[in-house]
């Protein structure tokens, strides 16, 4: 697929500066922000008190700064729910917060720019982010005017890297149905955050149910170049539902559809064992390609 600077329309950045930025984003973030480092993404999620994911958000350190500046990167949608939740919380003014300007801009170039950050969430694949104030005077594909499949949404899928509204249901995902503890962004030794005791009660008792996995197509008919998944979502193994589409896009440059899907954990092990079985959603026939970080599945216990 093309390499190429993308530019994120959809995502936006609030800016979090004083003494106490960490601790703050700490006490009410999944995340431990004491692994943060100069240069690097964390992500992160900001739940409800009952364990559910509210916000999926990106956390860096701001360059160059002597505010102690924590920046947070979150879809245009959720801008201002996040910034009125944030506020709620900053009940002794402990930082401050405001909405930036910055241009999220998407890379799988190596760049030296010392403004790069590095993404860890693609395993197997380099990508980073540039934070820009403008947009640079160089060709940058604009995601959300692209009906082909950028290579970036193709690394989310193959990664199982959902990000966003659309894709992390508000108020009803699960930190654990999502892997956010394969990709560092819950801890369960840091101490207490919002949805902390639900959660950890979910991992320690063995209680998830699904899971976030990738998904691809297999045989398809070539003239199916567009899904609607509003008026269905359900895939079946042998005639049972086993679970949802969440995304799926049809790429020009491999011919093929990529997406992810929910499935119900109790049908995931016989995807795990077989990895030749395939699924249906409409016409179409689905492999589940399972990345390295999400095997072995966790076990019932």
């Amino acid at each position: 697929m093309k390499n190429k600077k993308i530019y994120l329309s959809s995502r936006r950045v609030i800016e979090i500066s004083g003494s106490n930025s960490i601790k703050f984003l700490n006490n009410i973030l999944t995340a431990d922000l004491s692994n943060l480092k100069q240069n690097e993404i964390l992500f992160s999620t900001l739940l409800t008190p009952q364990g559910r994911i509210l916000f999926d958000v990106l956390i860096s350190i701001k360059k160059l700064d002597i505010n102690n500046s924590i920046l947070l990167e979150c879809h245009i949608d959720q801008l201002d729910s996040l910034l009125t939740k944030l506020n709620l919380y900053n009940l002794r003014k402990e930082v401050t917060i405001v909405n930036t300007e910055y241009k999220v801009i998407v890379t799988n170039i190596p760049d030296k720019n010392i403004d790069t950050i590095m993404d860890h969430r693609f395993i197997g694949f380099a990508v980073s982010r540039i934070y820009y104030m403008k947009l640079p005077n160089e060709e940058i594909c604009d995601v959300e005017k692209t009906l082909d499949l950028t290579w970036y949404d193709l690394y989310r899928y193959k990664c199982c890297v959902p990000e966003g509204p659309k894709e992390i249901i508000s108020g009803i995902s699960l930190p654990l149905e999502l892997n956010l503890d394969l990709l560092n962004a819950i801890s369960f030794e840091k101490g207490c955050f919002i949805g902390q005791e639900v959660n950890a009660r979910i991992k320690w008792r063995g209680l998830i149910k699904n899971k976030y996995v990738p998904i691809q197509s297999i045989d398809i008919n070539q003239s199916i170049k567009k899904i609607d998944i509003k008026d269905e979502q359900n895939i079946y193994f042998e005639d049972k539902v086993i679970g949802k589409i969440i995304v799926i896009r049809y790429s020009k440059k491999t011919a093929d559809y990529h997406g992810m899907a929910n499935i119900k954990l109790s049908y995931l092990y016989e995807f795990e064992k077989n990895k030749s079985l395939a699924c249906d959603f409409k016409n179409i026939k689905l492999k589940i390609n399972f990345p390295k970080y999400l095997l072995p599945l966790p076990q019932k216990r």
